[in-house]
């Protein structure tokens, strides 16, 4: 199946053109297209279209950047790195921010979570011995105590009012 695409095949023959317009061809294909020159007058017309452009292209004149723009130039690429040396400082501040919260938050929960177990456990010893603080202070007085029935008829006389506390 042939490419039937006159754009292509347009462009196939500028880029043979130009290259042997710039003198980039080797002795072949410059001999090739010579005669392809000499034979076609499309061809022809088209080489003549490009090096009127190439001509008209010398003709322009160059421009060199003066003192003025280098400067701003590099004023402007100054302006940049500081910006973006900026922005990577508070990148790096937020980064360090961010971390030292987290850390901190880890300690304190930790910490929380530390006294929560410990305080638990410790105030479950100390209820128990809390509840049972009036028998332990009384303790050598019980063990002078042959019968359990004596100790519950005493408490059925109320004789085992609640203490009241002897500095008020």
């Amino acid at each position: 199946m042939t490419d039937n695409n006159p754009l292509a095949e347009t462009t196939s023959i500028d880029e043979e053109i130009v290259a042997y317009l710039d003198g980039e061809l080797d002795s072949e294909t410059e001999a090739r297209i010579v005669r392809k020159l000499s034979d076609d007058p499309a061809y022809r017309a088209r080489l003549s279209q490009l090096q009127h452009a190439w001509d008209l292209l010398d003709n322009l004149r160059g421009t060199e950047a003066d003192d003025e723009f280098a400067a701003s130039t590099v004023a402007m690429v100054a302006v940049h790195a500081e910006q973006e040396s900026k922005s990577r400082q508070v990148r790096v501040v937020r980064q360090r921010s961010l971390t030292g919260v987290a850390v901190a938050a880890a300690v304190l929960l930790s910490v929380a979570a530390g006294y929560y177990v410990l305080h638990r456990r410790v105030t479950r010893d100390d209820r128990n011995l809390v509840r049972d603080l009036p028998v332990i202070e009384r303790v050598d007085e019980y063990r002078n105590i042959d019968d359990l029935s004596f100790l519950k008829a005493l408490e059925r006389e109320n004789l085992f009012a609640p203490e009241v506390d002897d500095e008020t």
